[in-house]
């Protein structure tokens, strides 16, 4: 009998585990909170540096903030060496904002965005309007 208590009670918590919605976030290194460290614009000038800027991936989200700026929270997608932003919405509100609000930050109208160099720790992006290096934070 007691076998028979010790049995059932490993089911039912097998059962209540597996019953669980497992969101995983598979964005890889990509996933996490990023320090812009330099942004250095098209014409190789320096546009923004270290602490100025910071992006976060969870999910599909990501959300951008820069300081004396409003904050956005945006869905992306990232395949291989191409980051997409689709719509964003401006925060605290999340009221729909087109992309071109987004352009302080470095991206895009068209939300395009190429991933030139991706590790655990460092992050390389760069667009019409410049090259972007942050670092894992």
């Amino acid at each position: 009998m007691k076998h028979f208590v010790v049995y059932m009670a490993i089911i039912c918590f097998g059962a209540l585990a597996s019953a669980c919605d497992n969101k995983r976030d598979d964005n890889g290194d990509l996933g996490g909170m990023w320090q812009l460290t330099l942004w250095t614009g098209a014409d190789g000038d320096t546009v923004a540096t270290k602490g100025e800027m910071y992006f976060h991936f969870q999910l599909d989200l990501m959300k951008v903030q820069r300081k004396g700026e409003k904050e956005y929270l945006a869905r992306f997608s990232h395949q291989g060496d191409s980051l997409f932003v689709a719509a964003a919405y401006a925060m605290p509100f999340d009221s729909l904002v087109g992309r071109d609000q987004l352009k302080p930050f470095g991206i895009p109208a068209d939300g395009r965005m190429h991933v030139d160099g991706l590790s655990d720790s460092r992050m390389q992006l760069s667009s019409p309007l410049g090259i972007l290096r942050f670092r894992k934070y």
